[in-house]
């Protein structure tokens, strides 16, 4: 059952990446970056992400990027990271994005990503991207941000 099913995903794969990457939306454009750190982000596009977030730091974009990739998973990448890489990049262009959206400019929202936070235990939100729980903490964090939750 679980060779048929992967099977048939394998067929259909290109044509639902497709369409998703078609669609506008956060939605459609978190399922694009999910496939995408699936095939490993480019390296490229991660180093040009970190250096919009050190824009509003004091700490240069290499070590900042080196807080969530280590200097060894990104040497040993070639043109595109592994998947434990990608999997933390696109948690951090997520976050961006939804940064952008609630902060309403680029400037604002990473400077927010470089600030302490009282919700966060006095850490930054981008420090707590390096895990899956702490980005959704952050996620959290924003909707409530977004929604005019008390926070």
């Amino acid at each position: 059952m679980a060779q048929a099913h992967a099977a048939i995903m394998q067929q259909e794969s290109p044509r639902w990446k497709a369409k998703i990457r078609s669609r506008s939306g956060s939605a459609g454009n978190l399922v694009a970056l999910a496939f995408e750190a699936d095939q490993g982000i480019s390296k490229n596009k991660v180093s040009q992400l970190f250096r919009r977030i050190a824009a509003t730091s004091q700490i240069a974009p290499g070590k900042l990027r080196a807080e969530l990739i280590p200097d060894s998973s990104w040497k040993r990448a070639g043109q595109r990271l592994g998947p434990q890489a990608s999997q933390t990049a696109a948690r951090v262009m997520h976050v961006l994005s939804v940064a952008e959206r609630v902060w309403g400019n680029e400037s604002d929202a990473s400077e927010w990503l470089n600030g302490p936070h009282a919700e966060l235990g006095g850490a930054t939100p981008f420090s707590l991207l390096k895990t899956e729980a702490g980005g959704r903490a952050v996620e959290a964090l924003l909707g409530a941000l977004e929604f005019g939750f008390p926070v």
